[in-house]
């Protein structure tokens, strides 16, 4: 500290260099406007290699002075040997020429000793003739490592509900944010778990860009990160969650890999809500499964009043959790006929999930399965689901030899790799013949990796079982995501034949929809019908299936069992 007061000519380093400052005091102000956030400035002359630091940055990392000759060397002495590399490589770039810009995350040793993570915002900057003259950024000071998520070098957990409990407190404005990368799993199982890491610390570099002052992000849990922010009202943090999905969505690249992820999100906007972290958090993550299951990625604000008994219900999942880890009481299926579109034959089943409880009553699935599908234990539901399926359908195929019975699958499952076991573990105890099975792929392994997809479609088609993509044309489903897949049906949603006859937009995407799946030689199923008209207006795109209210709402077993006697 011994530097401070001294003018800055007769300030000298360990090698004698005398100390140049022309230029660092000239520009100073119109580079802090072009660069400063937060955090400590430097401001350093190319052609000299001068710099000037905040002062607060000496009193804090014990630098020499707040005029340094070469301080890129006395920096990289406080640089934790782990991250040193990188932060050498970023160094050469910038004074090579070969880089214009610096964004890098890196522990640094504090006058104290201790390590705590920082971030390097910088720029290089060219004089009126074009030259390069300046260098100039910002480093900021996220804390010490307990503090630090050591994957993403974000602030951690435990920050975030600490800060959450703090802001809960307060006579202001607060606004919570939560985002999900939703296709983590697959990245990890394609490329391995340090890809993935890369990919979470990226994420998280851009995530902390955009958001910027407004708030502090944190990695809360594998592929969920958490923001807090003040006064963001509903309008200001939708076009912010915008403007990270789009972020998501063009991707950065990791090596000689491109990466895009699909983000969700919830966000809850509240005052003084003392003693309520719990509630707000475990809303929040049910919100993030109403974002994927019902609103394909987009945003759901969770109202703390307004859901107060009706979102979330904690007490509610419990008992949903309890009855899946023991005897799945409470839970039943329901069956939909799939009927023949050349003859209305039924010829097989959807097989949905429904859930009943004597406390709770009648539960709509759009409740209870984001939860489920957010849960480990999606994994034990779904097993269950396919073997009480085929053991449901042995009875029926007594009166329909050839029945098909269809079981949704959830992209948690399609990602493990317990997964194809359990489904031959379910037909060999239930003897249900393979080719009389198919796994009908719901939207979010639309998600998945297309490569990891195929493969697991190929598999499944080599121990006979079919497999179908559901509720195409929502979400991302794509016409090029059929033709690159082996599929052997494709559902059409509902949604694009409901009053269709006046929908020309409809019209084009159906028929574009049946060519595709002619040029695979997949079978096509339409579902949502519901009255005859509806079904002989869409036999002019050739459908193999229907499906619908027409022939049948989903019932128990038993009055399936009464339908297709009679």
């Amino acid at each position: 500290m011994g530097d401070i007061g001294r003018s800055a000519e007769q300030v000298k380093d360990n090698t004698m260099h005398a100390i140049d400052t022309t230029g660092l005091s000239d520009r100073v102000f119109d580079v802090f406007a072009a660069t400063a956030k937060r955090g400590y400035l430097f401001l350093c002359n190319m052609k000299t290699n001068v710099s000037r630091w905040s002062r607060r940055a000496m009193a804090d990392f014990d630098m020499p002075g707040e005029y340094m000759y070469d301080a890129g060397a006395i920096w990289e002495k406080r640089i934790h040997p782990d991250d040193l590399a990188m932060y050498q490589e970023s160094m050469k770039r910038i004074f090579d020429g070969t880089s214009m810009s610096q964004n890098l995350m890196y522990r640094a040793k504090n006058t104290e000793g201790k390590y705590v993570m920082c971030s390097c915002e910088s720029s290089v900057f060219k004089s009126k003739d074009g030259e390069i003259d300046y260098f100039a950024g910002t480093i900021t000071n996220y804390g010490i490592m307990d503090e630090i998520d050591n994957v993403t070098h974000l602030s951690s957990k435990s920050a975030f509900l600490e800060r959450l409990e703090e802001m809960t407190e307060e006579d202001r404005s607060t606004t919570v944010m939560m985002l999900v990368i939703d296709k983590l799993s697959s990245i990890n199982t394609l490329y391995g778990y340090r890809f993935g890491d890369e990919v979470l610390r990226f994420f998280g570099a851009e995530l902390q860009k955009i958001v910027g002052e407004r708030g502090t992000v944190y990695h809360m849990d594998t592929s969920m990160y958490g923001v807090c922010m003040h006064d963001m009202d509903r309008a200001q943090t939708k076009l912010l969650y915008d403007a990270i999905r789009a972020m998501a969505y063009r991707g950065f690249d990791i090596g000689d890999k491109h990466v895009t992820c699909r983000v969700l999100g919830s966000a809850a906007i509240f005052g003084n809500a003392h003693g309520e972290v719990d509630r707000i958090t475990a809303n929040l993550g049910y919100a993030i499964g109403q974002s994927m299951t019902i609103y394909h990625g987009d945003i759901v604000f969770y109202n703390m009043e307004k859901h107060k008994h009706e979102f979330g219900d904690r007490d509610m999942i419990g008992t949903i959790y309890q009855q899946i880890m023991t005897d799945f009481s409470g839970f039943s299926l329901y069956y939909q006929p799939i009927v023949d579109a050349r003859n209305n034959r039924i010829i097989g089943a959807e097989a949905l999930i429904r859930w009943q409880d004597d406390k709770y009553g009648f539960v709509s699935p759009d409740r209870f399965i984001p939860f489920i599908e957010q849960n480990a234990c999606v994994f034990e539901l779904g097993n269950w689901v396919i073997w009480q399926a085929l053991q449901d359908a042995t009875e029926m195929r007594q009166i329909i030899p050839d029945f098909i019975i269809n079981v949704n699958i959830a992209a948690p499952q399609l990602e493990r790799k317990e997964f194809r076991q359990e489904v031959l573990n379910a037909l060999h105890d239930t003897a249900y013949p393979p080719e009389n099975l198919c796994l009908e792929l719901t939207e979010r392994c639309r998600e998945l990796d297309t490569d990891f997809l195929r493969g697991e479609i190929e598999f499944f088609r080599s121990q006979g079982i079919r497999v179908a993509m559901d509720d195409f044309g929502t979400g991302n489903a794509s016409l090029q995501l059929v033709l690159e897949l082996p599929l052997d049906e494709i559902k059409i949603d509902r949604s694009f034949v409901q009053n269709i006859q006046n929908q020309p937009m409809n019209q084009i995407i159906v028929s574009a929809i049946a060519d595709g799946a002619g040029t695979i030689h997949a079978d096509l199923c339409i579902e949502g019908i519901e009255d005859q008209a509806l079904e002989l207006y869409l036999q002019q795109y050739h459908p193999t299936y229907y499906q619908g209210y027409y022939y049948s709402k989903p019932v128990a077993k038993g009055d399936f069992l009464s339908l297709i006697s009679s």
